[in-house]
């Protein structure tokens, strides 16, 4: 066994990128059910072999030019993705061979969110797609264990009263200013945070009156990750 498929084994859910100077990333959230880890693939550079758990959905904060190695072959040259796209990836053995680099000229950062579980975490429930009233959510993913979805709040824009099912993450594209209101009452105001932070949204009632707005003067982007 390799050292680096040994340093795998030590975290089911966590990636290694042998070849970074930063190889084991950042994780930004974890609970029970999830782990969110966060990683950068500078310009050229290339990850390394690596394994993949399984039950992944990766999220660009950052995207750019990636290519692709599969057992030392040529998988894919030049695939582009933009800020804020996202995919799925299924598990991949280390002695497969797989391995992806930066080939653009600007640092790619993404997060992967990482599911602990292969079945539903609310199978009694039919969960579909969140809905904003004043605003829509581009569907961007959905199979039988989440939904992923993006927003873009422009400047003078608010949500409308929603409710929140509980069991989602929010992972920031670009941060805004952002207020909030609860029972028609505001609750805060500010920045929202920076590109890149995440999150984890408990249940909100419908009749609690929740909804958020964008106060600043700049688009807010984030995508909206709801387990099913």
């Amino acid at each position: 066994m390799t050292a680096c498929s040994s340093l795998e084994t030590q975290n089911p859910y966590l990636l290694i990128y042998p070849n970074l100077e930063d190889k084991d990333g950042v994780v930004v959230f974890e609970n029970e059910h999830v782990i969110l880890q966060k990683l950068i693939v500078g310009a050229g550079e290339w990850e390394g072999i690596h394994s993949h758990p399984g039950n992944q959905l990766y999220v660009h904060i950052n995207g750019g030019e990636w290519s692709g190695r599969l057992g030392g072959e040529l998988e894919y040259p030049g695939e582009w993705s933009e800020d804020g796209s996202v995919g799925w990836m299924d598990a991949i053995p280390f002695d497969a061979g797989h391995n992806s680099g930066n080939t653009g000229d600007e640092a790619i950062e993404l997060i992967y969110v990482t599911l602990k579980k292969d079945e539903p975490l609310y199978p009694n429930e039919n969960r579909s797609p969140h809905v904003y009233p004043n605003l829509v959510q581009e569907l961007l993913f959905e199979n039988e264990l989440l939904i992923a979805q993006r927003v873009k709040i422009k400047p003078g824009q608010w949500e409308g009263v929603h409710n929140h099912p509980g069991g989602q993450i929010y992972i920031v594209i670009k941060a805004g200013e952002t207020s909030a209101k609860l029972g028609g009452q505001m609750q805060y105001s500010g920045q929202m945070g920076n590109d890149g932070d995440v999150g984890w949204m408990d249940a909100i009632a419908l009749d609690a009156g929740h909804e958020s707005g964008n106060t600043g003067d700049t688009v807010i982007d984030v995508v909206w990750v709801t387990l099913k």
